[in-house]
């Protein structure tokens, strides 16, 4: 009987001092004699892309590979030598970088008559300090990174390979001519065959002004048949 009595005594001091702790969830609970594990504290930053290639742009999109199944978290179309700014949202990073963490890109390239094959890679994220946006960056012969950084490119906190912007590597590399020939053109449509329609009208201060604009496209653009075709292309009311 006295054993019965401890036995009960045990059973209740036992419930009492479950009661007493709250009931936490098990699943907070450690091994016997270390501390529950705190969840994981997390920052939601913005996703973007660079562009070091002078003569293709790229679509692309990217996936976050923690989630199941894959969730896509930014994608863009970005032109030849773009800086940055087309952003995307949204990624969640731990405020502590671990190894591990990865991300799923696919893209492909074009230029300006040819869409060309797919390409898909399985990236890592790369380490950082804090939480800041990340970057898809572009490189010529299929070569991408990935850049956490709150500066583009340019920038002395810019975190990429290369520290110039895409606009200074390519006129280092390539020469000032072929990388302002690859920016995007945009011309007054108005003067859409200009040129021709002066001819056509036998303007006398025809040949003075197709000149002018002639120069003007060229210190624009660098790129002498894009101008010719603007100026002297198809003239339509």
């Amino acid at each position: 009987m006295p054993h019965t009595i401890h036995r009960t005594c045990a059973v209740l001091i036992a419930l009492i001092t479950v009661l007493a702790s709250g009931c936490k969830p098990a699943a907070e609970a450690g091994p016997i004699g270390t501390p529950a594990k705190p969840a994981e504290e997390r920052g939601s930053v913005m996703t973007d892309s660079v562009n070091y290639m002078h003569e293709r742009s790229t679509k692309y999109t990217l996936y976050d590979l923690s989630q199941t199944p894959p969730v896509a978290v930014g994608g863009a179309i970005v032109d030849r030598l773009a800086t940055g700014g087309g952003k995307g949202c949204c990624l969640a990073l731990p405020k502590v970088w671990r190894p591990g963490m990865k991300v799923r890109l696919e893209w492909h390239e074009s230029d300006r008559t040819t869409v060309y094959e797919e390409h898909t890679r399985d990236l890592e994220i790369p380490r950082y300090d804090a939480p800041a946006d990340l970057y898809v960056v572009f490189y010529p012969n299929h070569e991408v990174e990935l850049v956490i950084s709150a500066a583009e490119p340019g920038h002395p906190e810019w975190r990429g390979r290369i520290k110039k912007t895409p606009w200074e590597q390519c006129v280092e590399t390539n020469g000032r001519k072929p990388c302002k020939a690859a920016l995007p053109k945009q011309f007054d449509t108005n003067a859409k065959g200009v040129c021709t329609y002066f001819k056509q009208e036998k303007r006398p201060d025809g040949d003075l002004n197709c000149q002018a604009l002639m120069n003007q496209c060229m210190t624009d653009y660098e790129d002498e048949p894009f101008c010719r075709s603007i100026l002297w292309g198809e003239y339509k009311k």
